[in-house]
Parts: C-alpha cells; sequence; structure tokens
C-alpha cells in the first residue's frame, strides 16, 4: 500500500506543493486540507496517514491526531528559531532584527517547540517594510520546502535534527502582541512609530495601534 501524507496549507499553496512531493516520490498519495478541522477529516477519509506536513498555517493540529500518526510530522514555521509562535513578523521589526529566516521542526504538542530539523535565514535591510519581509519569508519557505522535500517525501524516515534550538525567551504570543499594540499615553514618536512599523505585518487580520484614554479606545487608522 502507498505511503500517505496529509499536507496542512493554505488552499493556494496545495497544488504546488503536492507536485513537489510527487516528484520526490511518485508513490506517495498526498491528501491536503486548509485547517485544523478539515485535516481531521481528510485522515478519517484517508483511512490514516502515514506523516503530516503543515506548512504556512495559523491552524495547530491537535496533539490526539499527532499520535495517531506512526512518526513524527512537521511543521515550516515563518520565522528564525528565535522567534517561536505567532506573528513573529511583528515582533523581529519591533526588535530591529538584522537577521530573519524560516524553521522546520517536528511537531509535539506545545506549538514551535519541537526538535528542528532544517531553517534558512537571511540579512534584513535597515527599516524594512512589513510587507516586503512577508515576501520574502514566503519565498524562503519555499526553498526550504523544495530542500526537505526528498526527505519529507520518504514518510518511513524521521528527518535528521539540527543543532539548533528555539529561543523560548522570545516567545511571540497574542498577549505579548496585544501588549505591543496598547500604546501607552505618554508614548514618544520614537517608539510610537517603532510599534506602528512592527504591526503594519499583522494588519491584514484587521490588528492595529490603539489608545486607550479617559475610558474610550482610539484605534489608529493608517492610509
Amino acid at each position: 500500500m502507498p505511503a500517505k501524507l496529509a499536507l496542512l496549507c493554505p488552499r493556494e499553496d496545495a497544488r504546488h506543493l503536492g507536485a513537489v512531493l510527487a516528484t520526490a516520490n511518485r508513490e506517495l498519495v498526498v491528501v491536503t486540507a486548509t485547517d485544523a478541522a478539515g485535516l481531521e477529516r481528510t485522515v478519517a477519509e484517508a483511512g490514516g496517514v502515514d506523516r503530516i506536513v503543515a506548512f504556512r498555517t495559523n491552524s495547530i493540529v491537535p496533539a490526539a491526531l499527532l499520535r495517531r500518526v506512526s512518526g513524527p510530522s512537521y511543521n515550516f514555521h515563518p520565522g528564525p528559531p528565535g522567534y517561536p509562535g505567532r506573528h513573529p513578523f511583528a515582533f523581529a521589526l519591533y526588535d530591529g532584527a538584522a537577521q530573519y529566516g524560516v524553521t522546520a521542526h517536528e511537531m509535539t504538542q506545545r506549538v514551535d517547540a519541537g526538535p528542528i530539523v532544517g531553517a534558512l535565514s537571511f540579512p534584513l535591510p535597515e527599516l524594512p517594510e512589513a510587507d516586503w519581509l512577508i515576501d520574502r519569508t514566503y519565498t524562503a519557505l519555499i526553498q526550504l520546502f523544495v530542500m526537505l522535500a526528498p526527505q519529507l517525501a520518504l514518510t518511513d524516515k524521521p528527518l535528521p535534527h539540527t543543532a539548533l534550538a528555539w529561543d523560548q525567551s522570545r516567545r511571540c504570543t497574542r498577549k505579548a502582541l496585544d501588549a505591543l499594540r496598547a500604546l501607552p499615553p505618554d508614548i514618544g514618536s520614537e517608539e510610537m512609530e517603532r510599534r506602528i512599523r512592527a504591526l503594519r505585518s499583522v494588519r491584514y487580520e484587521g490588528i492595529r495601534p490603539c489608545l486607550t484614554l479617559h475610558g474610550r479606545r482610539f484605534v489608529l487608522e493608517e492610509d
């Protein structure tokens, strides 16, 4: 019976990533889903899978589903090991990071904490725009996926671990993001511009800087 791999990714990526995996292993059966609920259904309809690969998704694969897969499953994280968690773009932009990158790792019950199996990094220009960083990161994610596809497509062999480790001290959480977007009333102009630049990376989700003053909440709108 041919090996089966479930690919959790945005709809627009599924065909291309599936083709990359099929080129690496023509006997591999690839099924796809766009969210965690769809993944559960897809795996059940396939009668189980041998590996799950998540790519550019905010969906979290349930630990119970990971346990039903015989070997390790993998996630492609749109940030370097120094920025685990959600919305790493915003925190890297806020920090003024000189380097950024992407990470592939084993999925575990805790998000962005499993052993790292691959990573790519690239330098950042001074004060990069959020849209530029997102586009450059997506290109790096594709590059890393293509590099690891021959190993991912062989579902009976775990990918070797690297010596890289996550920096959990800079974990990107929604709580930390909310703190970043909450502008204090006495904020200086430099700090305000720094936060606005960082939060441009999440404006597509409707997350914008805000100020609470005299019990009223004001949300910053940009042209």
